[in-house]
């Protein structure tokens, strides 16, 4: 909080309200998501170039820490489930992630878990089937729900996990049936959900911004 004072001249009501508005609508503590370029298949992929539904165009975390609970998301080209044989893989770095592609030049991608979503609406994680509609698809989106208990810290804090995600076409074996990685060589960090208490605050700080905005009026 600040306060103002006469001698320095004061941020403008409307100034405050939409910076208070930012607040609201951003969320805390990461980066929102990835975007990553179309039609960027690895040269050594084994499957078929027209498979949209295996090239990621857009990919996000979100974490509540409120109820411990990750959402994976990616969009990719083309309709999911359009290649019968193919599926999703999140690695998660929980803090003990190592460059399991390093083999390859891939050095910036780190896991030490991953999540496997599937187009017909399962998934898994190790040998752990999640609930039944954990996973939903919509058109080129697929969407997975995991508890944080099926994904313990190695080291980092939830909210400081790093991700990437790679579709696959399981007709293939090794490196050969992976189609792209999201982002290209790195990972990237979750968005934090703001907990209620934190919305509640921000909310009655806009609420009276609001109030002043009308009785300066």
């Amino acid at each position: 909080m600040f306060r103002l004072r006469t001698a320095v001249r004061p941020l403008s009501l409307g100034a405050v309200a939409a910076a208070a508005t930012l607040m609201l609508a951003a969320p805390a503590h990461a980066l929102d998501g990835i975007t990553d370029r179309a039609g960027d298949f690895l040269p050594s992929f084994a499957g078929s170039i027209a498979s949209g539904d295996l090239d990621v165009i857009a990919a996000t975390v979100l974490y509540d820490p409120g109820s411990n609970v990750f959402t994976f998301s990616s969009r990719q080209s083309g309709a999911v489930g359009s290649t019968p044989t193919g599926f999703y893989v999140w690695g998660v770095n929980r803090g003990a992630g190592t460059a399991g592609f390093a083999a390859q030049g891939l050095t910036g991608v780190l896991f030490d878990r991953v999540v496997l979503l599937r187009p017909d609406g399962t998934g898994s994680i190790g040998g752990t089937a999640l609930p039944a509609g954990s996973v939903t698809v919509s058109g080129n989106v697929i969407t997975g729900v995991v508890s944080g208990t099926l994904l313990p810290s190695t080291g980092f804090a939830p909210a400081s996990y790093t991700f990437n995600v790679w579709p696959r076409d399981g007709a293939f074996a090794g490196f050969a049936a992976i189609s792209d990685f999201a982002p290209d060589n790195a990972n990237f960090t979750a968005t934090v959900v703001p907990e209620p208490s934190t919305l509640l605050l921000m909310s009655l700080g806009a609420a009276g911004l609001a109030w002043r905005r009308r009785r300066a009026a």
